[in-house]
């Protein structure tokens, strides 16, 4: 996403470019809900690209269930919830077939002061100006010009899920549609929402619900998660369809044990959970020589932030100005400081249901704030997230 952005941006502002990517395929039916920010909007109005009348659907606030399926607390706060897929391909509308190459993967770059250039897999070697790194969390480009950078492992993971609305009942969907709903439970908490459906379907009916259930899980427990049925163990992410089933079912069991019910019917409806085992990476520096990296190649902030695409997107803008203005330092300084603060924030947010540290009283009392249904309903994904960044501090 931060690569496609990247490239329309600086394709509006003169520049020729190409995007490489590292799967074989297309990736519009990869990711689930995200939530949007203004910067999100910022990005595509600087891109020239008139947007659709409706990106996603609309949130008018928050409810936060506990296990019985009351509500804890409520509050207003309107929001436009889309999904990862339905932005995807808005952009990838945007880019040229031509000099849009899938099934790249970088092995490694060298460079000059004038030029960058670029060795794959497949043998080919490309030469430009400057490269961008917007290859995510596990980032070959940041592998090859700061090794020591690593992406952490949180001490926990998400299930996730999309279900056709359809699946459910009326009175859950009475609960469910038009909020963001959350429900604390132990050692981590679920939330969900609304998204498009099967291409791009908003109309009411042909939706899907969109949920994750961030659960603590020690690096033993990890392990066993993304091991699939085939028996082999995938690091850096398990494919869906090799989820093992008994732990599927474990899922369910869970839920109708610490979930409301309507959150237990949603998830009972789910046909494929997915796993997202949590990571995070702060980077010291985004640009070396003529390289430069964006989105969470760069900072992969917790997803409680709700920050991915929309850090992304003000990245990929601002990089794009500063490339034709040549103020790519005040650039870099300037989003150090922001994925600084967004890591940070996530931190935070996290703190509970990762493995408190009995050496770290702040941590604790950090954890004993967030789990705190008013808290947990006010800053998960929130809309205004410079209230909570605290950009000051860094």
């Amino acid at each position: 996403m931060a690569g496609l952005f990247c490239g329309v941006l600086l394709r509006a502002a003169g520049w020729e470019v190409e995007i490489f990517e590292r799967a074989g395929e297309e990736l519009a039916s990869r990711g689930a809900g995200i939530a949007t920010h203004q910067s999100l909007y910022d990005a595509f109005h600087a891109a020239g690209i008139q947007l659709r009348p409706e990106m996603g659907v609309h949130s008018q606030g928050r409810r936060v269930f506990a296990p019985d399926g009351s509500l804890l607390c409520t509050c207003e706060m309107p929001q436009l919830m889309t999904s990862w897929g339905f932005i995807y391909r808005f952009l990838r509308q945007q880019f040229p077939d031509g000099t849009y190459h899938n099934g790249y993967t970088l092995e490694s770059l060298t460079q000059t002061d004038t030029q960058v250039e670029a060795r794959f897999s497949n043998g080919e070697v490309r030469r430009g100006d400057w490269l961008i790194g917007a290859d995510g969390t596990r980032s070959s480009v940041r592998a090859c010009v700061a090794p020591a950078i690593e992406a952490r492992y949180c001490g926990y993971f998400g299930w996730r899920g999309l279900v056709d609305e359809a699946r459910l009942s009326p009175a859950v969907l009475q609960q469910l549609s038009g909020h963001f709903a959350l429900n604390p439970a132990d050692h981590g908490h679920l939330l969900g929402y609304m998204v498009a459906g099967p291409d791009d379907d908003l109309r009411p009916g042909h939706r899907w619900y969109n949920w994750g259930w961030y659960r603590r899980a020690d690096a033993a427990s990890l392990r066993e998660h993304l091991t699939g049925t085939d028996g082999q163990y995938y690091p850096q992410g398990i494919p869906h369809p090799l989820i093992r089933p008994e732990l599927v079912a474990v899922l369910r069991e869970q839920a109708a044990r610490e979930l409301a019910p309507c959150i237990q019917a949603a998830i009972a409806e789910t046909p494929r959970p997915f796993l997202q085992a949590i990571y995070e990476v702060e980077s010291s520096r985004m640009v070396f020589g003529r390289v430069a990296l964006i989105g969470d190649a760069a900072f992969t902030a917790r997803p409680h932030v709700g920050l991915g695409v929309s850090k992304a997107a003000e990245d990929a803008t601002l990089l794009a100005t500063a490339l034709t203005r040549g103020t790519v330092g005040q650039w870099e300084s300037e989003r150090l400081r922001f994925g600084h603060a967004a890591v940070a924030w996530g931190q935070r947010l996290g703190s509970y249901i990762e493995t408190p540290r009995a050496e770290d009283p702040s941590q604790r009392a950090e954890a004993v704030r967030n789990r705190r249904p008013e808290v947990l309903m006010a800053e998960t994904a929130a809309h205004e997230p410079t209230r909570y960044l605290q950009l000051d501090r860094y």
